[in-house]
């Protein structure tokens, strides 16, 4: 009952045309019932202008972040109800849950290879087929810009902060300091803080003072004042964080703000004949995540490792040994082209001279998870895609969808066609 409907599509494109695009899911013929079978647990995460939303919070009509960074509108929202899913893993550690038909755009290394857009497969289709000859096969897509969330003006220059963050002490036991090995950074931190004069006090120490005008028993630190605002003071390096409002603010805020903390406690790494990563360490496990957060967030890839305190052989300092009081978080971060990760002049010139790797995610396991109540949306973008946990970007249910109602085979091939 079928064939008057294979019988139209060989009309209108020619059987082998036809033939491939059945093959790679850009045509597929499926039951009513299963149209809107791609769902995940209601508790996954979904990106919004306003930050991650539980995916069965949303209602039609409420924005959700696209593949393009842009704010996309659900169209549609469908309870699927309790289903057998899947945790979806990549080589970066992210990961997100899917039932089994869950639809995902992916390159496969022979689309790859051939200069072939991609194709769109279930969740259930790759399983068993993640590598060949030990390389992964299915590329999922990234962000192609940086997400835009709903700017908001912030009280400290993000840049300033960012530096701050890294090499700051504001502890609030005493003035705020700064530590660098680098000018640069302190002229750049003085010409950013309004009211502020960044002081040379000996080596690599800076102190940040109000200007001289203000006189004693003046206004407090405007630094202080913005940090206790930001309820950064007191914070040290194992409890250091970004703020909400830096976080979810736009691109220009995010990308200064990185530059900062890259510049302070960041730098290239080059490898023969190879293009150059980025690698940043904290010993925070907050700031870790807000790393990451910022990372993604521009469309990037950010490789955890923790290399823990206890065991390590201690530093050395001024020719005495310092023993290691917290576990380090490496982070190794590849960032998409036309964002510049560093300002300093020394970073920057090294990175551009090696240039950007290209940031990737592959498929690296799909295991069993459980069940769980689901829900399937569809969303407004042109291709289908919307961002999930980790900032993963998947696909959402049938778009464009064509119904043929039972007795078809009745029809005339025009009918069909129509």
């Amino acid at each position: 009952y079928l064939r008057p409907l294979y019988d139209a599509l060989y009309d209108m494109v020619d059987p082998e045309g036809a033939q491939r695009l059945l093959e790679r899911n850009l045509v597929e013929v499926a039951p009513l019932a299963f149209m809107r079978g791609r769902a995940q647990p209601v508790d996954r995460k979904v990106l919004t202008p306003t930050g991650w939303q539980e995916i069965g919070t949303l209602e039609v009509g409420d924005l959700v972040i696209g593949s393009d960074g842009t704010p996309t509108p659900v169209l549609g929202v469908f309870p699927q109800g309790r289903k057998e899913v899947f945790r979806v893993a990549t080589q970066d550690g992210s990961s997100t849950l899917a039932c089994a038909e869950h639809l995902w755009t992916v390159k496969t290394l022979d689309d790859k290879k051939h200069g072939k857009p991609g194709r769109t497969l279930q969740t259930s289709d790759m399983i068993g087929s993640l590598r060949r000859h030990h390389q992964r096969f299915y590329e999922l897509p990234m962000l192609s810009a940086p997400a835009r969330f709903e700017p908001q003006d912030v009280p400290m220059d993000p840049y300033a902060l960012g530096l701050l963050l890294g090499d700051g002490c504001i502890t609030g036991k005493t003035t705020p300091t700064f530590t660098t090995a680098d000018p640069e950074l302190a002229l750049a931190l003085d010409e950013a803080l309004d009211g502020i004069d960044v002081v040379h006090k000996s080596g690599v120490d800076y102190v940040l003072k109000k200007h001289a005008h203000v006189g004693r028993g003046g206004p407090t630190n405007p630094v202080t004042g913005v940090l206790r605002e930001l309820e950064l003071i007191g914070t040290d390096s194992k409890t250091k964080f970004v703020p909400d409002e830096y976080l979810l603010n736009s691109p220009e805020v995010r990308v200064a703000l990185l530059q900062g903390l890259l510049d302070s406690d960041g730098g290239p790494v080059t490898q023969a004949a190879r293009s150059c990563r980025i690698q940043y360490t904290t010993c925070s496990p907050r700031l870790r995540d807000d790393v990451v957060f910022l990372v993604r967030s521009l469309g990037g890839v950010a490789y955890v490792r923790t290399r823990p305190a206890e065991g390590r052989a201690p530093g050395v300092a001024r020719g005495r040994d310092i023993h290691h009081r917290a576990d380090a978080h490496i982070l190794d971060i590849r960032l998409p082209e036309g964002i510049d990760p560093f300002r300093l002049a020394r970073k920057k010139a090294k990175y551009d001279f090696y240039g950007p790797g290209r940031p990737m995610r592959m498929i690296d396991s799909i295991e069993p998870a459980g069940e769980a109540e689901c829900v399937c949306i569809q969303v407004g973008a042109a291709d289908s895609l919307y961002v999930t946990d980790d900032f993963l970007v998947t696909h959402n249910t049938l778009n464009a969808s064509f119904i043929i109602l039972d007795e078809a085979q009745n029809a005339t091939a025009e009918q069909m066609k129509m």
